[in-house]
């Protein structure tokens, strides 16, 4: 499992999930790494959250409700942030041939939590400021 990162390094997650059950379950995993999370429904709110932090993650659903999904939402962060983490999340298989960004990991739901924690483990690993200290 992932090592708690002091508050100074910890990573903050940017999390966009429009079901409150399935959210609330992974602001809760996230937080128990020692993350500091912000949770929105859709992937508009999560464009305009893109501005408000040096995000070290993105984890998204792709079906979201409004004008952005969530595939749209991991190509423009990772536009604006190459080096941000990238995880898309989906329970929808069919149709799933578009192309990642770069370095972003698809997650299908359902996941298991240990499956859940390497994947978010892997992403931050990426990230040269979330590195433990040698």
């Amino acid at each position: 499992m992932i090592e708690v990162p002091s508050p100074a390094r910890a990573p903050h997650i940017l999390l966009v999930e429009d079901e409150r059950m399935i959210r609330d379950l992974i602001v809760f995993a996230l937080e128990d790494l020692g993350a500091t999370v912000k949770a929105v429904e859709t992937a508009d709110e999560g464009f305009a959250a893109l501005e408000l932090a040096p995000w070290s993650l993105l984890l998204t659903d792709v079906q979201t409700p409004g004008e952005l999904n969530g595939m749209q939402l991991a190509w423009r962060a990772q536009e604006r942030s190459p080096g941000l983490g990238l995880v898309v999340m989906s329970g929808y298989h069919d149709g799933f041939n578009l192309p990642l960004p770069e370095g972003a990991v698809f997650l299908p739901k359902p996941w298991s939590i240990d499956q859940f924690y390497r994947v978010i483990e892997d992403q931050l690993a990426r990230r040269p400021s979330l590195r433990p200290a040698a």
